[in-house]
């Protein structure tokens, strides 16, 4: 199994001003990479993602991870891009095959089956490599292409993802087990480019402040009793020395090296800075 230097992410939501000023934190305290999520009711990732980048110098941004039915590949590829330029080379395109009907009905667009999705998703991953490849592309970009993230937890998606993705962001709550199995359909089906692949994992709860806390996995996997959510690893909780052995372990036995955090309102920054300091 390949090991690779460590990424850490911060996924963060709010109004611009909130973005830039919580971007700003967390370049302070040691993040690599600050992303955004792309749903209806929050700020527009990508004008969002320009933000962050301008408060935050030094750190890399990313969606997590765009809704690609909501957007036509081509369209999608001239404004990823114009940030990419933007940013001067610091995105990472995060992008997954949507899963919200609600959202889709909402802006008038139809709900395709999962496997419709994914298709489309492809399609978006093709235009966009294709497209920033290009040396005479215009907008230009930075960085040609901008390392492409897909994010899921099936079988199809993570095969796809696999197959065309530079990172593959396994979004998997259940148990260790299930997720070594998750990386380890990754790794087989990403076949001969396997070590070009870097593997993803975003803690959703985090419990370094209040380790009872369980509000934000209960709405992600409602179905899941809470003897299971407290010892799914996508929760990370303290003391800080067990949550940094916790996130070491990931890398060290399942091969995971870029690890985003979603920031909630029971974790402390000083909590965060911590926690970072205990895995550098």
């Amino acid at each position: 199994m390949t090991h690779r230097t460590l990424s850490f992410g911060l996924n963060l939501s709010g109004s611009i001003p909130e973005l830039r000023e919580n971007a700003r934190r967390a370049e302070q305290i040691g993040f690599d990479v600050v992303l955004t999520p792309d749903h209806l009711g929050m700020a527009a990732p990508l004008p969002s993602l320009v933000a962050m980048a301008e408060a935050a110098p030094t750190l890399r941004v990313s969606t997590h991870v765009l809704n690609t039915s909501f957007y036509r590949p081509a369209l999608l590829a001239r404004d990823l891009a114009a940030v990419d330029s933007a940013t001067d080379g610091r995105l990472i395109i995060g992008m997954g095959a949507g899963y919200s009907e609600g959202e889709l009905r909402a802006v008038g667009l139809p709900f395709p089956s999962a496997g419709a999705r994914i298709n489309h998703l492809v399609e978006h991953v093709d235009e966009i490599r294709r497209c920033l490849s290009d040396p005479g592309y215009v907008p230009t970009p930075v960085q040609t292409p901008p390392p492409i993230l897909i994010g899921g937890s099936g079988d199809r998606l993570l095969t796809t993802a696999a197959q065309h993705a530079d990172i593959v962001d396994i979004s998997y709550v259940g148990g260790r087990d299930q997720l070594a199995g998750r990386a380890a359909l990754v790794r087989e089906q990403a076949g001969q480019r396997a070590k070009d692949v870097e593997l993803a994992y975003t803690f959703v709860q985090i419990g370094l402040d209040d380790p009872d806390d369980l509000s934000v996995l209960r709405a992600v996997a409602p179905h899941l009793p809470d003897e299971e959510l407290y010892a799914t690893p996508t929760h990370l909780t303290g003391p800080i020395e067990a949550a940094a052995d916790q996130v070491l372990s990931l890398h060290e036995e399942l091969g995971f090296s870029f690890f985003t955090f979603l920031m909630q309102p029971s974790v402390s920054w000083r909590s965060l800075e911590k926690l970072l300091a205990a895995l550098r």
